[in-house]
């Protein structure tokens, strides 16, 4: 079978990369390897708003607006606040700009050393402001490293800037009842991207369909998977990285999660063995696509070729100036990952967009306005719509996208479910992240990657727990 590669992706940087990419899609990457800049200025000249958009976040409203002593606030990331490589300009940095007067100054570093340069300066005394908590692999482990402190001096989070989600997953991320990241919005974790075209000639319902009539759920999900794949003809029900750890979470219960100050490992739970079992059943059947006889690539563009019906990723994967891999542009669609029949609500994998603020911040007022002004970005009427225009006139969506992209938002809010797995150490990463999709890859029952690192899990969550029993 020939397969056209849009976006091949290979499974060592794959596996490498966290549930939640929101933020990398506006990346600006440095080249790996090469670390701490030696210049510490703005990577590009910001590109300005359209006269309309400019005018139009002029007018909205930022109440108890207090001139910055500082201006600048020092963001340290392998991705630049400042737009760049053509990228429109961010709401809150014209906020920032035109309400405080503030700039933000990049500190590149590459995703590879970013923990290793942070404690670096940090420790020297010279630590920047800001720091990206959008891959979920922050909290707790680098808060109880000393290299995070809390914002709540800064930032009310009891106040209403928070959205519901936003609010939650924020208060998810406390030691002590302080904040340690600032969770300004949630996004889709994870969507099940899909050709309309192809589904139709199929004969299949439309999940679109199905999620308005609550019928989108494990079990029809399963269905269209069946009637869909024929090995014989090479169709395969779906591809991707993401989907293992997103389907686990539509049950309500991550792997690892935190509850009044513990970190938990859940890998004994009922929750975990019924959603693993699933898995393995898709196996089973050979509905996903087998990575091990393809060189371990993804072919987003098999959704438009017909060859595979559905691509589970994280929404940043619709955030691309090219869709053409999954078909024409009235073709194209997505849903939320289904709602699990078991759950007692419709829990979602969260993406989420989320920053820390470093030890010893020389600006963390300079950070918490910018922070606000994410808030109001988000939350403001006037700057949606300019957020939706770029959605049609950058990526190229829809009407019927932007709607299904409100009601998953909405969705995600009202149950949003991340996984701290990453968050606790490289160590508990390794241990969890490719043995969670053993179902789906190789076939292997729940019970025995269970008991193969239960153990160990837990011995490292209770070294952290008593480090943090003991104070930060």
């Amino acid at each position: 079978m020939k397969r056209s590669t849009f976006r091949v992706i290979s499974a060592a940087a794959a596996l490498a990369l966290t549930a939640s990419l929101t933020a990398c899609s506006d990346s600006a990457l440095t080249e790996a390897g090469e670390g701490i800049s030696a210049s510490t200025t703005a990577a590009t000249e910001p590109k300005t708003l359209d006269e309309e958009d400019a005018r139009a976040v002029g007018e909205i409203d930022v109440e108890d607006v207090e001139t910055l002593s500082n201006p600048v606030v020092r963001w340290l990331s392998f991705w630049d606040l400042n737009p760049a490589n053509g990228k429109p300009k961010s709401v809150e940095l014209e906020l920032f700009e035109t309400k405080y007067g503030g700039t933000i100054e990049y500190i590149p570093t590459t995703y590879e050393t970013r923990y290793s340069d942070l404690s670096t300066l940090v420790l020297s005394g010279d630590s920047p402001d800001l720091f990206p908590a959008a891959d979920l692999d922050t909290f707790p482990g680098k808060a109880v490293a000393g290299m995070l402190q809390p914002f709540d001096d800064y930032l009310d989070f009891d106040s209403d800037l928070w959205s519901e989600g936003a609010k939650k997953l924020s208060d998810a991320h406390t030691i002590d009842g302080k904040h340690y990241v600032a969770v300004v919005s949630t996004d889709a974790g994870c969507v099940i991207i899909y050709n309309k075209r192809i589904v139709a000639e199929n004969g299949l319902d439309d999940p679109a369909d199905l999620l308005a009539e609550d019928n989108w759920t494990w079990d029809t999900f399963k269905e269209m998977c069946l009637e869909f794949s024929d090995r014989e003809s090479n169709k395969f029900a779906f591809d991707g990285w993401w989907f293992e750890i997103n389907f686990l979470l539509t049950t309500g219960t991550p792997v690892i999660s935190m509850d009044d100050g513990a970190i938990t490992s859940n890998l004994n739970s009922a929750e975990m063995e019924r959603a693993k079992n699933f898995m393995l059943e898709l196996k089973r059947n050979d509905l996903p696509f087998p990575h091990d006889e393809y060189d371990w690539q993804v072919y987003p563009s098999c959704i438009s070729e017909g060859l595979t019906l559905f691509y589970p990723c994280g929404i940043w994967a619709l955030y691309e100036a090219d869709l053409s891999a999954y078909g024409e542009t009235d073709e194209i669609m997505f849903v939320p990952m289904p709602r699990d029949p078991d759950a007692d609500e419709y829990y979602l994998p969260s993406g989420v967009d989320a920053y820390a603020l470093c030890k010893g911040a020389q600006n963390p007022e300079g950070a918490a306005a910018f922070m606000k002004c994410k808030l109001i970005a988000v939350s403001d009427p006037a700057a949606q719509e300019i957020a939706e225009k770029q959605y049609r006139e950058d990526y190229g969506w829809t009407d019927e996208m932007l709607e299904m992209w409100r009601i998953t938002k909405d969705l995600t809010n009202e149950n949003p479910d991340i996984d701290m797995y990453a968050g606790v150490s490289s160590d508990v990463y390794d241990m969890v992240h490719n043995p969670i999709k053993d179902a789906s890859y190789n076939g292997k029952e729940w019970s025995v990657t269970r008991d193969e690192i239960s153990d160990a899990v837990q011995t490292a969550l209770d070294e952290l727990n008593a480090k943090i029993a003991a104070g930060i």
